[in-house]
């Protein structure tokens, strides 16, 4: 790295050089190609602009021909109309048939006028436009005078012209000389179309051209940095290679953290499954037999005194209060339904008797019959489920709860939302529940998304897909 485009490193770095003495200082190889370039790029400049002139000028007469071809084509059809209008009058004498005749006539001045404004300058179509305009001329005064004699009564003589077919002859003179017209003007159109698309591919070889002279320009300036970037790339390199060093350690750390608590929610359900067990089997065997036991006694106390009848009901209400209270323990450790009738019934379930006990109006919506869910997927949106609702009797402050759990085309759907005070985004952010909630929901591959706003309820949204 003594020197870098044939000049010494510090003449190179050195502060006392402007910009001037830069260029200057830059070698041959540097600036022929520049000015090579620049020229080269000026001539395709001029090549695409007479390319876009070609195809303005043929989108002009592409544009004209086409005005001439609607002209003819009208022209033909206001002659049809008066011809229509003739035999109408002829055959009828009602003069509601002069209506085409007395708007066509017009008409036919204003489109020969428009006409010979466009064929202007062109011999050939000009000619074959006079042409069309003597047998207009013809059919017109053919139609007026056979109008003429009806109008004055003497319809014998007017039908005479009629029959006597010049009419339809220059009719048909007019149909030929007008689909020459137009098949002339199509090819006409092929050229200039055929003309536009070639200016237009040049066009675009210019462009091709000019990126290619571009690229090479700036592959050339390119060159100009690389000696100052190869110095800010070993200092960028280290500070990389620390920030990666870093980001691995992090997202080592991250990872192991992330694991840790899948397998503490892992543990704990299980922990709760095996607590839920314990508690229905010994605990509920306990107290069943107690509760047996006492009704036995109950049944014998006929003989006892009132005080000791007394205390044993007083018992046997306290074994059910006992007994319902293993039940709700269970339930919240590991809800019966879960396990028994699946993942909507037992939301359905504990939303319902939860809003019963706090209450809350509830709403919920579930299909009616759905695929079995596996366990841990089950497990997990019932978790989320029974917190987000711990979180709205807490905290909430709402009168009104919506549960809904759908399986779409994309995965398993629960939506929650309330009418309560809402939250701040930040502090939904920070909360360790919300965020226990959500890792549960990206375990699983799914997306976690809270809409929420102070005074305008909250909504979660959760989507996990299929397996």
């Amino acid at each position: 790295m003594a020197e870098r485009h044939g000049l010494p490193w510090r003449q190179y770095r050195g502060i006392h050089l402007d910009f001037w003495d830069g260029l200057r200082l830059l070698p041959g190889s540097i600036w022929l190609p520049i000015v090579a370039i620049s020229l080269l790029g000026l001539g395709v400049y001029v090549v695409n602009e007479w390319s876009v002139s070609r195809i303005r000028v043929a989108a002009e007469s592409v544009n004209r021909t086409l005005g001439m071809q609607n002209e003819v084509i009208a022209m033909r059809s206001q002659l049809v109309d008066l011809e229509s209008a003739q035999r109408g009058f002829l055959l009828t004498t009602n003069r509601r048939y002069l209506a085409p005749y007395e708007s066509a006539l017009p008409d036919l001045q204003v489109i020969s006028a428009r006409l010979r404004t466009l064929a202007a300058g062109d011999a050939e179509v000009l000619e074959r436009v006079t042409r069309l305009e003597e047998l207009r001329g013809v059919k017109i005064a053919e139609v007026t005078a056979s109008i003429s004699l009806t109008q004055r009564g003497d319809r014998d003589n007017a039908m005479a012209i009629l029959r006597t077919g010049e009419g339809r002859k220059v009719m048909d003179q007019f149909r030929a000389g007008a689909q020459a017209l137009i098949g002339l003007l199509d090819s006409r159109l092929t050229s200039l179309r055929e003309e536009q698309t070639k200016s237009l591919v040049l066009s675009r070889y210019a462009f091709a051209a000019l990126a290619l002279l571009t690229l090479a320009l700036i592959v050339l300036v390119v060159r100009l940095f690389v000696a100052d970037s190869l110095r800010r790339e070993e200092q960028r390199y280290e500070e990389e290679h620390e920030r990666r060093r870093l980001e691995v350690i992090i997202e080592d750390r991250t990872r192991e953290l992330s694991q840790l608590t899948t397998h503490l929610q892992s543990a704990s359900e299980q922990e709760k499954a095996d607590l839920a067990r314990d508690l229905h089997d010994e605990l509920g065997g306990l107290l069943t037999a107690a509760n047996m036991d006492l009704a036995w006694l109950q049944g014998r106390s006929v003989t006892m005194e009132q005080e000791v009848r007394d205390k044993l009901s007083e018992l046997v209400r306290t074994v059910t209060e006992a007994m319902n209270l293993k039940r709700r323990v269970v339930e919240n450790l590991r809800p019966a339904l879960l396990d028994h009738f699946g993942l909507p019934t037992a939301l359905e379930a504990y939303f319902d008797e939860t809003c019963k006990r706090a209450g809350l109006e509830c709403h919920t919506t579930i299909p009616d019959e759905t695929d079995p869910i596996p366990q841990a997927l089950a497990i997990a949106l019932f978790r989320v489920g029974q917190e987000s609702l711990t979180n709205i009797i807490r905290h909430a402050k709402a009168r009104r709860v919506e549960m809904s759990f759908e399986v779409g085309p994309a995965g398993y759907h629960l939506c929650i939302r309330d009418d309560g005070i809402g939250m701040d985004p930040e502090r939904a952010r920070s909360s360790h529940g919300l965020s226990g909630m959500r890792h549960r929901v990206v375990s699983l591959n799914g997306s976690f998304e809270i809409q929420s706003a102070p005074g305008q309820g909250t909504r979660i949204d959760i989507l996990v897909p299929f397996a």
